[in-house]
């Protein structure tokens, strides 16, 4: 359930004339999949870029005329350091995230609704609906896929991690939303 200023920050979101018919949002999951693989993976990459910095710094501990091109090395390794950094706390921006998020179904699209930005899916986008129920209690409602291909295939877009409870609302919205696209286009 959504709060009052949760709600409003949806209706500000929406067209002229557009109604608002369910909304809802995750509940966040700072461990899903793709962070958990991300984070075991930065775990030795952490370590081998430390390892490497260590080497560089300490290795033969250079004399003081080397300093110039130490520094550039240790400046050219940060970025991987700090991608590191990123995937170590992987699970932990994915919980950020998914906590600022807000999901919406109107007479006339579906959105998404984040923190920066906001996603919308006019009923002609939409692909058939798939509800995917997972024994946590929580569900999935797939209706679209990105048009950008990620490790050769296009992931699926839509509302994840909604409460089961909620989710028949937010498919029955959806489905009554694809079908009046279907009536209007003769």
């Amino acid at each position: 359930m959504l709060s009052p200023e949760e709600t409003q920050k949806v209706k500000n979101r929406l067209d002229l004339n557009e109604r608002l018919v369910w909304a809802g949002k995750p509940k966040p999951r700072a461990f899903t999949k793709h962070t958990v693989g991300a984070m075991l993976f930065a775990i030795p990459w952490s370590a081998f870029v430390c390892l490497f910095i260590c080497v560089m710094l300490f290795g033969d501990m250079q004399e003081a005329e080397d300093a110039p091109s130490m520094t550039f090395q240790v400046l050219f390794m940060t970025p991987f350091v700090l991608v590191g950094i990123g995937m170590l706390f992987a699970p932990l921006w994915n919980r950020i995230r998914m906590a600022g998020q807000l999901y919406a179904v109107t007479d006339k699209s579906a959105l998404v609704i984040g923190r920066l930005f906001t996603k919308r899916w006019r009923a002609g986008e939409m692909e058939p609906i798939d509800r995917r129920d997972r024994r946590d209690g929580h569900s999935d409602l797939i209706f679209a896929y990105a048009s950008v291909a990620i490790n050769g295939h296009y992931p699926p877009v839509g509302f994840f991690n909604i409460p089961t409870s909620e989710a028949f609302a937010a498919e029955s919205s959806l489905r009554a939303l694809k079908e009046r696209e279907g009536q209007q286009a003769p």
